[in-house]
């Protein structure tokens, strides 16, 4: 236990972070945690152990205090209390790691929190999502159709808006996922929590992803079973990063003039799931193609519903016309 707690002491953050890196592996999700979960908190402990360093903090002995300020920091540097939570857990992950390891014997994270955000789910998708369903649904027409990339990103665009997956999943799919013969479905092998779902595809979707699919054969890389790959020069023929695909829709949510903050790739999920259900899809059925695991947080989607039908505008308009009518009928009496 000693010889632990002297390691630290000679142990470079490069090496924290791989032993870390290694213990996670080990002590998240059962010993089978996605890759999206490790980068996660791996990212928090980086940016953590950077503040320590500048702040002139021994990250080992940090106190509460010390953690308290760690946030505030976050906060003033205007982060929203969703990514100052995802922060902490990392902290809290690191804390876990050194009391496991003997370095502490204690863990000062497990009291700190995030301040609540105090807008409710609901309005925050209501300020995301695509509100124009024709815009939204034919968002995957504006690449170009005859070019290498507008076939990639018409791919892209038409698996996230008529499908719903997450992005993560979204950079996560092999071409062996994709089935294209008479019942065509696209197979969710990394989804949250590690479940797997099937989703139908439509005539459509299929014939935009073959597109892109023929050409696909024809790039020689590092990850040939990948799905969707970059086209950009240094790492043209790699598995396109989340980064990269939400650089994508960015740049088509612009071109579209619909672009705003706080709208990208997870919006359009949003948007998928609000028109499925405007349509009258059955709420079990959009929580099995969106992978929740609960239709209790697909229900959310009925208030942005409700909120499309009952705007005040909508409502005073409809009745100052109602009265107008009513007034009418009553001079012609």
């Amino acid at each position: 236990m000693k010889g632990e707690r002297k390691q630290h002491k000679s142990l470079s953050a490069i090496d924290l972070i791989e032993r870390l890196h290694t213990w996670l592996i080990m002590e998240v999700s059962q010993g089978d945690p996605s890759r999206n979960t490790l980068r996660s908190y791996l990212g928090s402990t980086k940016s953590y152990l950077l503040w320590c360093e500048a702040s002139g903090i021994n990250f080992v002995a940090a106190t509460d205090f010390d953690l308290k300020r760690y946030r505030a920091h976050l906060v003033q540097s205007k982060y929203r209390p969703g990514t100052i939570s995802t922060y902490l857990a990392g902290v809290k992950r690191l804390y876990e790691a050194l009391v496991d390891w003997g370095w502490r014997r204690d863990n000062p994270a497990n009291e700190l929190k995030a301040r609540k955000d105090l807008t409710s789910r609901s309005e925050r998708i209501i300020s995301k999502y695509i509100p124009d369903r024709d815009t939204f649904l034919d968002l995957y027409k504006i690449p170009e159709e005859n070019s290498i990339m507008g076939k990639r990103d018409r791919a892209i665009l038409r698996i996230l808006c008529y499908t719903g997956i997450r992005v993560s999943e979204l950079c996560a799919l092999n071409q062996d996922d994709l089935q294209l013969g008479k019942l065509p479905t696209l197979t969710i092998r990394a989804g949250k929590g590690r479940k797997r779902r099937h989703i139908p595809l439509g005539e459509i979707d299929a014939d935009v992803l073959k597109d892109w699919l023929d050409l696909r054969s024809a790039f020689e890389g590092p990850d040939n079973e990948t799905l969707l790959i970059s086209l950009d020069h240094r790492t043209r023929g790699t598995r396109l990063s989340t980064r990269g695909a939400r650089n994508i829709v960015n740049k088509y949510l612009e071109i579209a003039g619909i672009k705003k903050p706080g709208r990208s790739c997870h919006a359009l999920r949003h948007s998928t799931a609000t028109w499925l259900l405007e349509a009258g899809v059955p709420m079990q059925a959009i929580a099995d193609l969106l992978g929740h695991s609960s239709v209790d947080v697909t229900a959310i989607y009925a208030r942005v519903v409700d909120h499309r039908k009952y705007t005040p505008g909508d409502v005073l308009s409809r009745a100052i016309r109602e009265a107008l009518i009513q007034y009418q009928t009553n001079l012609a009496h």
